[in-house]
């Protein structure tokens, strides 16, 4: 067991440390370097609690001496052994070989009696810091929050002032929170019904919502129940909206209740479906944008829907001509949509 400054570990001190972790009965154990060699240097037992005991670790630290010294917590690890406190102590006044020697040793000596035994460790040049006023000063620092530079200090003022400013400009019937790289917030009232599809005893299937370019927040347009067969003359043909539609299927090998989403512009379309789903906790699986509503038939919702969710789909049924079209099977190609039909782009 040896290390880059040539010293070992005796077999006595391996043997003293292990007998402590066997017993639990040892408090203290000091190790010193004596003759090129890591040794047993005198040992306390335990007899109170550690913060009692802790005492008993001055009459081990030298004014010009270093030293190693174990402490046994009152902890114990996953396995039911005493986890243990490592202090490394190295006066100031003492030699500057003993200083490089102790230096070097203190990693070997700590990975050959098991480092997964010393939960935390102390390093010090004075007998006074070593108290239990010391340690304790020692654990809270460990505990503390790092200390801001005055640059992080500036810019979590910036930060703090561009949400303030941010909020009063919004007003307090928008949220705060914003998609990644897009400014556009839902309102508290397009938030709530979309809350409300995402939910199964959901009062409507149906939520249009548009964008509002003074305020740049997405508003609620309509909430309301629509068949399937009325979805396209339901959505808006002549202005823009975010559509999302709770379609259920009656399929009963696909999941029940899934949000189909059928995207009806592309202006802010990513930003609407990250707050959507960061907001309303919607999960959105098909995203679809048509120019013509005409498009969103039932037949379609259902090619759409099963296609979607029944992943043994025949490569020869109409989705997975479809699929094939998209280009989406290896080695595909994309074939032209049937003369008379229309088919919203993925």
């Amino acid at each position: 067991m040896s290390n880059q400054s040539g010293i070992q570990v005796s077999q006595e001190l391996a043997a003293a440390f292990a007998k402590a972790v066997a017993s639990g009965e040892t408090r203290i154990l000091r190790v010193s370097i004596v003759n090129e060699s890591l040794v047993e240097n005198g040992q306390s037992p335990a007899s109170g609690s550690f913060e009692e005991d802790f005492s008993e670790l001055q009459k081990y630290l030298d004014d010009s001496q270093p030293s190693f010294i174990l402490v046994r917590l009152d902890t114990k690890s996953s396995a039911g052994e005493y986890n243990w406190l490592f202090i490394a102590y190295v006066p100031d006044n003492s030699k500057v070989r003993d200083k490089m020697l102790y230096a070097s040793s203190r990693a070997s000596l700590t990975k050959d009696l098991g480092d997964y035994r010393f939960v935390d460790n102390m390093w010090g040049t004075e007998a006074s810091e070593f108290t239990l006023d010391g340690y304790k000063k020692h654990k809270s620092h460990q505990t503390a929050e790092a200390p801001l530079t005055a640059r992080e200090r500036e810019l979590a003022e910036i930060k703090a002032q561009e949400s303030k400013a941010s909020s009063n400009h919004m007003g307090t019937t928008v949220r705060k929170t914003y998609a990644a790289g897009v400014a556009v917030p839902l309102s508290e009232e397009a938030q709530a019904a979309l809350e409300d599809l995402g939910k199964s005893s959901r009062s409507h299937n149906y939520v249009s919502l548009r964008l509002e370019k003074e305020n740049e927040t997405i508003q609620l347009d309509n909430a309301s129940t629509v068949a399937a067969g009325d979805l396209a003359k339901t959505i808006p043909a002549d202005s823009p909206r975010f559509t999302f539609y709770a379609f259920e299927h009656g399929n009963t090998d696909a999941s029940l209740g899934e949000l189909r989403e059928k995207m009806l512009y592309s202006c802010s379309r990513g930003g609407a479906i990250a707050t959507a789903e960061a907001e309303a906790n919607l999960k959105v699986v098909k995203k679809l944008e048509t120019s013509d509503p005409a498009d969103l038939t039932e037949e379609y919702l259902k090619e759409e829907v099963v296609g979607s969710s029944n992943a043994s789909t025949p490569t020869g049924s109409v989705v997975g001509e479809r699929i094939q079209m998209l280009g989406q099977t290896p080695g595909g190609f994309k074939r032209p949509a049937a003369p008379g039909r229309r088919r919203p782009a993925a």
